[in-house]
């Protein structure tokens, strides 16, 4: 074929009178002023583009100035310079938008084309979220209109009555929080329209941390409607408001978040702190021995030997409203304040964000700092006040004085710091370390809403995951426990097959505070689902013999249940073979909710969705992490928050 192709081009180029001359010399001629003729055109295109290119780039860098400039006068609560600045930036927003316009021509160019387009959608974008800006610094400045020309303002330096003024422009200033949302989305719009793809490096770098960053500060104004509608109640205002405050100790990990070793009351009326006092859980007990007896669920009775129910035990269901519900049922029952509003769950991870924040605290010879907290607070309570001379009745004081200082130490913050604590305790909320129930019914719907009650959802119409563990007289090895899951789905057949592996490694050894793991587990699947098989139940600790997995119904649910023991530095599966309920998939849907458990650290999932015969369309909810294989969906990463997942087939 080669000799047979160079021959015929031989043959057909070859002159036939005059000077032999080689035959490629027409073609790179003509080649040769193709080429030309382009880069005379390019230097054209460049010489008329050029000017405007220079003026389009000198409005970046303007808008990029005024954007800082926003930024840094609203850290210096200077609202009323803020919003000139914002005035000035669509400004100039309109200015670029008009400059860029003018090489239209670009728009049509192969590839140029696109850069174009995209700059474009991005001035449009632009305009949408100076808006929400603007919007934001009204809500800011009518927020902070009681302290103007005060200087550094701090909560523990205002009035009683300006922090009621404060509460009430939080529950008066809807308007522009709504303004603001409108707009952020609108933006967000322009941005999907926006390829993730073939785009030249600077608007390359400009997009890809955008479209990373912007559902979250959709998510976030998307929360602080409702945060401002609830949080004026929540802080007492316009009425006083009573909580039971439950330290729940994750490190000893229990359903709906930790042991609750620690209980307080606090009183709070118009953002002020009335007071707070704590106590230790089992002198509160106490009171329950000479009280008729509760019987404790079934698991303390079995694996705990426990005769009785206990304040210290109430949150057994994973259900934090369920919970709470609970503690402050054997809190009354055992003496306890009647008139309560509500129940504050906080575990010692939310404690360890706000000392990032406030810095080390002191109590006596003690310091905690974000590092030791846990750890040293640990120490104290189980040995270390002994060598203080304290009975074991007074072993947790310390707690009280070390919440009072924290308390008053996020107080004194600057109102320039409120974003890190409202950015700290908005993420507390989600990962289910800090958790509110509330009495009022319209005020606990928004928190369930929201998901910052630490409720179990409804999940009726979707496939459903929770795995929860329940430490028994394991000391404090949680954290010694690393845990993952995987789960693989086929959706094939009359009813949908399930696998689902727990998976424990011990990394720990023997100690003061670790020992071998021993949990009762849950495992909360849909309603309706039926266990074939499994693997790896114990029938108790240091037992070689088999146990069983209970099937049981729990808040709407099937339940799994099962114990396991695991000794340090071994690992140990639980394996659960299923099958779901056969009306949880439509024609051409999957929803898949995963929760996870309160107060649970780092819990790594993986799952595997399968469907043989239906290509994968689309898949929402993790699409940015998830991988598409034709019929199945694969997914890995570190459970902290809730999930869902929505898969679209053809």
């Amino acid at each position: 074929m080669i000799k047979l192709r160079k021959m015929n081009m031989s043959v057909s180029l070859m002159p036939r009178m005059g000077k032999k001359r080689s035959w490629w010399r027409p073609w790179m001629t003509w080649t040769s002023i193709g080429l030309g003729s382009v880069l005379v055109l390019i230097l054209a295109v460049a010489a008329y583009y050029y000017p405007k290119a220079r003026q389009v780039l000198g409005d970046v860098r303007h808008l990029e100035t005024v954007a800082r400039k926003i930024s840094s006068d609203v850290g210096q609560q200077k609202f009323a310079a803020a919003t000139e600045q914002v005035h000035s930036l669509q400004g100039a927003i309109d200015q670029t938008t008009l400059d860029l316009h003018r090489m239209a021509g670009l728009s049509r160019w192969p590839y140029i084309g696109r850069q174009y387009q995209t700059a474009d959608k991005l001035l449009h974008l632009a305009s949408p979220a100076s808006q929400a800006v603007a919007a934001l610094i009204d809500f800011a400045n009518h927020l902070f209109a009681p302290f103007s020309g005060q200087g550094t303002v701090s909560l523990s330096s205002i009035s009683p009555a300006q922090k009621g003024q404060l509460l009430a422009g939080m529950a008066n200033q809807q308007e522009s929080l709504q303004a603001a949302r409108t707009a952020i989305h609108h933006a967000g719009d322009i941005l999907e329209t926006i390829p993730d793809r073939g785009l030249i490096g600077p608007l390359q770098k400009q997009i890809t941390p955008l479209k990373e960053q912007f559902p979250l500060i959709e998510r976030a104004l998307d929360q602080a409607i409702p945060a401002t509608h609830v949080l004026p109640a929540i802080l007492g205002y316009p009425a006083a408001k009573s909580y039971l405050f439950l330290l729940e100790n994750n490190t000893e990990l229990r359903p709906a978040g930790g042991f609750i070793g620690t209980y307080g009351v606090l009183k709070v009326s118009s953002g002020d702190i009335v007071s707070l006092k704590t106590d230790n859980s089992y002198n509160l007990d106490e009171a329950a021995k000479k009280l008729p007896v509760v019987a404790p669920p079934a698991p303390l009775t079995k694996y705990l030997k426990a005769d009785a129910w206990y304040f210290r035990d109430a949150n057994w269901s994973p259900d934090f409203p369920t919970a709470a519900k609970q503690a402050l049922f054997f809190y009354q029952r055992e003496g306890g304040q009647k008139n309560m509003d509500g129940v504050i769950g906080v575990t010692p991870t939310t404690i360890t964000a706000l000392l990032q924040l406030v810095g080390p605290i002191t109590i006596g010879s003690t310091t905690f700092t974000a590092d030791n907290f846990t750890t040293k607070l640990q120490y104290y309570v189980d040995l270390g006040y002994a060598k203080n001379g304290m009975d074991i009745s007074q072993r947790k004081d310390i707690i009280g004085p070390m919440t009072k200082e924290l308390v008053d130490r996020l107080l004194k913050l600057p109102l320039s710091r409120w974003k890190d604590v409202f950015l700290v305790m908005n993420e507390q909320l989600n990962d289910k370390q800090f958790m509110f129930y509330l009495k009022d019914q319209a005020l606990e719907s928004i928190l369930t809403d929201q998901n910052w009650g630490g409720a179990m959802v409804d999940a009726a119409k979707s496939d459903y995951l929770a795995v929860i563990d329940a430490n028994l007289a394991s000391l404090k090895s949680d954290p010694a426990v690393d845990r993952s899951y995987a789960y693989a789905l086929k959706l094939d057949g009359a009813r949908p097959d399930a696998t689902l592996t727990v998976h424990y490694h011990h990394t720990g050894k023997f100690g003061w505070k670790t020992t071998r793991y021993n949990t009762f587990v849950r495992v909360y699947v849909p309603a309706g689902s039926q266990l074939i098989d499994s693997r790896g139940p114990q029938l108790r600790e240091k037992s070689t013999k088999a146990g069983e997995v209970t099937t049981t119904t729990e808040l709407g649910k099937t339940v799994f249940s099962a114990f396991k023991s695991i000794e340090p530095g071994t690992d140990s599966d639980l394996v659960l073979h299923y099958t779901l309920p056969a009306d949880l998939v439509f024609s051409r849907t999957y929803d898949l909710v995963w929760q996870k458990q309160p107060g649970a650290i780092g819990r790594t999932v993986s799952l595997v969705i399968k469907r043989p015969g239906h290509k994968v369309s689309l898949v929402e909810g993790i699409d940015t992490m998830a991988k598409i294989d034709q019929d199945s969906v694969s997914f890995s990463d570190t459970l902290e928050q809730d999930r869902t997942m929505h898969i679209h087939y053809r």
